[in-house]
């Protein structure tokens, strides 16, 4: 049979998408497999595991402020095992299918396909961390898949998937509502009725309700919303409205850092030269020049890019949007602008080249925070069975409250936390820990009531605390017990979570 060059370019195509999704699994696992668990991913797997029926699941995970999809995945797997490791496996199917949609499914151009999969967020920030960012990104890639075809039920599943998305994060929902912008526009366009549009507005609505059900947490969670309230500066915050589309659209961290993560080299070189803030400001201008420059042939596009952008912008005045994980769908949205307009409108050779510019800038990201990660040690909680093993046996062992999450998660039972005075399976950010936690002699008191408790004179503790920052923290624990580390863990990318043992001892009256 002869096969036309168009065929033939085809095959090639498909054939070359097999080996970027090839190699993406390959490049994934071996560094989700080098990756060290860190304190806010195993936090969210003790929560489910602990939660013995759905509606715990619900109560337990309303503390956090963050809607439920991410704690119902984690709970569904903890039914079956409490091997903390499973996460990432779930991390590392979810982040695969969303590559899966792009490279197979989407309307971008062969080589946006090939290079948006080892981007900073679609590799690193939303492929190697075990957090509930990527799920979102699914169920958005998802959204524009169906968004301009025609099938029996595509409105049922596009508001499904609408209500998944406005239920995984806060900032998925911001991206939930502009992506029903774009739908409404479209239906509009369409020359639908304006009944019909009106309910589906309406429907929008009601489906984004439960979302913000969940942001908003307990009157006595830590995370209320007088928590944001109090912690707002106007002034500072204004002058932070420049980071999150930084941090979208250039995702390099400051390579020279060994605690990289989060940072940004422009934002981290901008604080020692003011030079830096021009080229920061200029550079601003270009990149959004040329988002401008690329959507601006479909309005809808580009609403829906500047509809994500303003709602992240109001939204990082109560949150800051300072971290990598939270900008990301600053950028999330911007592929998703792109997507639909290439549904629309074949990209351009121009187009093409200006995407190409901004996806290398964010390989440039996704290669230094694959190779540190990969190298160094990002989070050091994983050793704490190594710690445990360092206790004498029958010896007590305590802890302190964010260190709990690590002695949870890597031995599947309850130990006793010092702020609270009693064993725990997980934290609860509710305003109990907020009182505790505060006090200014935590520790030295927390040890005063176990051994009175438990009757005896010496216990171990484990802690992410160094003994300078205890010391400091609780000078009277070292003044009137016999402290001695034992031993620790030190060298983690992330500051605060390394691990030290300490002996803790009455001295002898």
């Amino acid at each position: 049979m002869v096969i036309s060059l168009p065929e033939k370019r085809t095959a090639l195509s498909n054939y070359l998408l097999w080996i970027i999704f090839i190699f993406y699994i390959l490049l994934l696992s071996f560094t989700i497999n080098r990756h060290e668990l860190w304190g806010d991913e195993i936090h969210s797997w003790n929560i489910a595991k602990a939660s013995p029926n759905f509606s715990d699941l619900i109560s337990n995970s309303r503390y956090e402020g963050h809607p439920p999809v991410w704690y119902v995945i984690m709970w569904t797997i903890s039914k079956f095992t409490h091997n903390v490791a499973c996460i990432q496996f779930a991390q590392l199917t979810i982040a695969t299918l969303v590559v899966f949609l792009v490279l197979f499914f989407s309307s971008f151009p062969l080589i946006t396909r090939m290079l948006v999969p080892f981007g900073y967020f679609f590799l690193f920030e939303y492929g190697v961390l075990s957090r509930n960012y990527a799920i979102g990104v699914l169920f958005a890639l998802s959204i524009c898949l169906i968004m301009h075809k025609n099938f029996k039920g595509k409105n049922l599943l596009y508001f499904v998937l609408l209500f998944l998305l406005s239920n995984t994060h806060l900032i998925a929902l911001l991206l939930a509502c502009s992506l029903h912008f774009y739908f409404l526009l479209l239906k509009f366009q369409e020359k639908k009725k304006p009944l019909i549009i009106a309910c589906q507005f309406i429907a929008g609505i009601l489906i984004f309700l439960p979302g913000l059900y969940f942001i908003f947490p307990p009157s006595d969670s830590q995370l209320n919303t007088q928590f944001w309230l109090d912690k707002m500066h106007l002034k500072e915050q204004f002058m932070l409205l420049i980071h999150p589309p930084l941090r979208a659209f250039v995702p390099i961290p400051a390579w020279w850092e060994y605690n990289f993560w989060n940072t940004n080299f422009l934002i981290e070189l901008q604080n020692k030269y003011s030079i830096i803030k021009i080229v920061t400001a200029s550079l601003l201008l270009v990149l959004f020049g040329m988002i401008f420059y690329i959507l601006k042939n479909n309005k809808k596009s580009l609403f829906l890019f500047v509809a994500n952008l303003l709602l992240s912008l109001i939204v990082s005045f109560v949150m800051p949007l300072t971290a990598q994980r939270y900008a990301g769908f600053v950028f999330i949205g911007f592929i998703a602008s792109y997507w639909l307009y290439c549904a629309e409108t074949p990209a351009t050779k121009k187009h093409t080249q200006l995407i190409a510019i901004l996806l290398i800038i964010q390989l440039a990201g996704s290669f230094i925070a694959i190779t540190k990660d990969i190298k160094y040690p990002f989070s050091n909680t994983y050793k704490v069975t190594a710690l445990l093993n360092e206790v004498p046996q029958g010896k007590k062992i305590v802890t302190d409250y964010w260190t709990l999450n690590a002695l949870v998660a890597f031995t599947d039972k309850p130990f006793y936390v010092l702020e609270m005075h009693r064993e725990m399976s997980f934290l609860k950010w509710d305003t109990e820990l907020k009182t505790r936690t505060q006090a200014p002699d935590f520790y030295s008191e927390g040890i005063r009531y176990f051994f009175q408790k438990e009757g005896i004179q010496q216990a171990y503790m484990i802690s992410i605390d160094s003994p300078k920052y205890i010391s400091d923290r609780d000078p009277k624990l070292f003044r009137i017990y016999n402290v001695v580390l034992i031993d620790k863990r030190e060298g983690s990318i992330v500051k605060d979570d390394n691990l030290y043992l300490y002996q803790i001892s009455a001295f002898d009256k």
